[in-house]
Parts: C-alpha cells; structure tokens; sequence
C-alpha cells in the first residue's frame, strides 16, 4: 500500500487535479490511499466528497483506492511516502498586508507572493508549517527511523526557492519544490516557433520564477536527412515579420532582448524581480500587455483575484461535487509522473527545485542555494543534471535573487528579524524606490501586522 499525504487538500481545485493526475496511472490504481488534510474543515469535507464522488463514478478502474481526511497534519503524514503540499497561511487578509503595507513606501507588487516584502513575508508565516512537515516526516513518515529509502515532500506551495530552501536545511535532500512556469513558457515559445511536440526541444537552469530557456531546438521532419537547430533565430524572424506577436507579453519580450534569452513566469511575476519597471509609472504604462490581469501590472491584482476566488469557494464547498469524467492523461503539473517514475521504475525527466550542493548544478550560481534544473527520476530518487553554467547575465538576474532568498531562509533559521530586513534591503525592486531607512521602517511595520503568525521570532 502507497500512502499519499495532501496538506492543503482545501485548495482551490488543485488537490482534485494532482490526485486524478495521480490516478490516470494504471500502476497508481493499485493499493493506494491517499490522506487529505486540511484546518479550513468545510474546504476538506468538499475535497474529499469530490474525490469520493470520481471514484464511485469510476469504480470499475479504482477498486483498490482510498480516501480519508483529517485535520491532524502528523496523523496525515504517518506512513506517507510522498508528502504533497499546496496551502496558504493566514488567506486573503495576510495577503492584503503583504501588499498595502509595501505599497505605502512606493512599494508596488502585481503578485507579491515570490519575492519581495510579499514573498518574504509569506514564506515567513509558513515556516512554522513547513518545520512540521519535515519532523513529521522525520519522525512518522515512510521509513522513519531506519536507513531505508525515506519519503519525498513535493512542495507546490509559493515563494517556492525559499519554502524548499528552508525545508532541505532542516533536512537534506527531503524535498522538491515544483511549478508550472517551464510547461507553460515552453508551450508558448513552442507556438512562436510553430512547431508540434516531436519537432521542439529546450533544456534552460535557473531559479523558480527566474528560468532561463538557454537551448531552443526545433526539427522539420517535412525534411530529408533533417536536424535539430537553434530555434532562437525562427523566433526572431517570426518578430521581425510580425511584431504584433509580443504585444502579449511585452515585459518579458523586453527581457528577451535585453539579455538573448527567454524566462519564465508572466509579465507581472517578473516585474517584481528586477530593478528596471516598477519604479516609475510610465515604464509601467510602456510594457503593460493589457488592462487587466498580470499583464497590466496593476498593483495587487493577484490579490485581488485571491480574495474573490476565496470568497467563491467558500460558497463553492457548500454545494454538491460535480461529477468528473475519467482522466486518461495527467496534466502538465509534474507530480504525477514523479511518483510514477519512482513506483515503476520508468524514469520522468521535469524540471524542478533543488539545492545547489557545493555549486555542482549551475556551477556559477551559489553554492548550496536553490535552484530550479533539469532532474532524472526512478526508483531510486530524484537525479538532477549538474555541471551547468548559465550564461553571465542570466547567472548575475538570478543571483540578485537568491541572495535575497539565501537572507529569509537564514533569517527565519535563526529567528533573527536584522536578517529578514537584510533581505528586503537586497529586493530588487524594493531597492529601487526605498532608502535603506524606510526598507527598516516598511519591515517593522510588516513584523507588526503578521505578529500573530511570527510568534517563533521571539521565543
């Protein structure tokens, strides 16, 4: 019997999204419980009548499956061999902080929850969680207290490098922080180059959030004899051509040829993590992609758009499941197939976050920071791809980054709020429009407002 714990299982569809990708493996319908948990009890109820709901629908594929749920995250996580997670400490409301206070210092975040006074923060009020999550996992988790292979804890849950950073620290090699920025980029410069799967490759390193697509490739098997070639060049020519084609992502075409390389993440996620838009309205107005959504960015819209989903869900929970058809193919979230490759042995290769140990993965990035590579997975556990060197100005973007990163996680380790303050001093956007008086006066003020959640700081 495989165990599978959910922390967060009350999140906004996509516990039912990983746990039928999970199932759309004929090797994962065999003996097989999967142990939701949640503190918002309504939102678990649903979650867990939902998957009910697709297994009585589909009981003929999914005999041997079970579901419980409990709002006991150590009950949850005992016995487990992959712990997933995907959850939000302190909702709308710390959110709402994170971005109004910051935005009385000139601070402005579209998103807000990656890097930043937004992100640090957020990942502040997780820590406590996190640090359970591991000692559970230590403690009662699959294999726990022997020298057997241990359980994996797949973090889904944002600012991703600093949750997986500070979760490896309290204990190597537990944990793999994972996203949906490669897929969906990937997709998207595969459509420029106006190529189908089979004749589009990429590989690209970096940070999450900060991912650089280093090799393109592109095959015409319309063509004899045909090889692989650099697809950089057909985007280009397709811009020439039709400049219209950037019009949607303005920002990160602006990136693109500032630096040669395409990255991940949207418009305003990006916005945030470099020092040259968000300082002045007019750059903002410039590289807008449209009125609404990230590619406006608007302050706080994903704060926005935060609280009226939440307040939907709550309404949502309070109703009957729908009925689902059978999924046959997971989603491009790479969970699934991760825990696939390390039940059957068929090696998955994604992309995901992992430590830098001693600098062997990007070799010019940080030691022993986070970073977001190419990894091999089987039965015997994640292998990433080391040796790889980032071009010099995609290595300098992502370790201004990290270094911000690298100060939360030590500063949370060591309760030490100077360091956290250090780390807001370092943002790149943060330091754009704040001398380092009012950076101390803003952190101040955000230890103030999230008191309640960062009682740990003073014990």
């Amino acid at each position: 019997m495989v165990k599978i714990a959910f922390i967060g299982a009350g999140s906004k569809g996509f516990c039912l999204n990983i746990c039928s990708d999970i199932l759309s493996f004929p090797a994962m319908r065999k003996n097989v419980t999967f142990s939701l948990m949640d503190i918002n009890k309504p939102r678990l109820d649903f979650a867990l009548k939902s998957l009910e709901q697709y297994k009585e629908d589909h009981k003929d594929k999914f005999q041997n499956i079970e579901f419980e749920a409990t709002t006991d995250q150590r009950e949850s996580i005992t016995g487990a061999k992959y712990v997933i997670a995907a959850f939000m400490v302190g909702g709308w409301e710390a959110y709402k902080q994170d971005v109004d206070i910051p935005f009385k210092y000139r601070v402005t975040q579209n998103v807000g929850d990656t890097l930043g006074p937004g992100g640090v923060f957020r990942f502040l009020r997780s820590v406590p969680v996190y640090k359970d999550i591991i000692t559970n996992l230590r403690e009662v988790g699959y294999n726990a207290g022997t020298r057997n292979p241990k359980g994996l804890f797949i973090n889904y849950t944002n600012p991703m490098v600093m949750n997986t950073w500070y979760c490896n620290s309290l204990w190597p090699d537990s944990t793999v922080g994972l996203c949906h920025g490669v897929q969906g980029t990937s997709d998207y410069l595969r459509m420029l180059v106006g190529a189908s799967t089979e004749e589009f490759s990429f590989t690209g390193a970096g940070i999450n959030h900060m991912f650089w697509f280093t090799e393109l490739w592109f095959k015409d098997y319309t063509k004899k004899d045909a090889t692989w070639e650099n697809a950089y060049p057909i985007i280009w020519e397709h811009f020439k051509e039709e400049p219209e084609i950037a019009k949607a992502e303005k920002l990160r075409w602006d990136m693109m040829k500032a630096t040669g390389y395409f990255m991940t993440e949207s418009c305003g996620h990006l916005s945030e993590y470099l020092p040259y838009y968000r300082k002045r309205q007019d750059l903002l107005e410039k590289y807008k992609s449209g009125d609404q959504g990230f590619g406006s960015l608007r302050h706080a819209v994903d704060m926005e758009n935060f609280t009226r989903d939440s307040l939907k869900r709550e309404e949502l929970v309070q109703e009957t499941p729908p009925h689902m058809a059978f999924k046959n193919q997971a989603s491009h979230e790479y969970a699934s197939n991760i825990i696939n490759a390390m039940e059957t042995n068929v090696p998955f290769r994604f992309f995901g976050n992992v430590m830098n140990k001693k600098g062997g993965l990007i070799t010019n990035m940080p030691a022993d920071c986070c970073v977001e590579v190419p990894i091999f997975v089987d039965y015997h556990g994640l292998h990433p791809q080391g040796g790889i060197e980032l071009p010099t100005i995609c290595q300098a973007l992502c370790t201004s980054n990290s270094m911000v990163q690298k100060a939360a996680v030590e500063g949370a380790l060591a309760k030490d709020k100077e360091e956290i303050y250090h780390a807001l001093l370092l943002d790149p956007n943060t330091a754009s429009v704040c001398s380092p008086e009012e950076i101390r006066s803003m952190t101040d003020d955000m230890f103030k407002a999230n008191a309640r959640w960062l009682k740990y700081f003073d014990e």
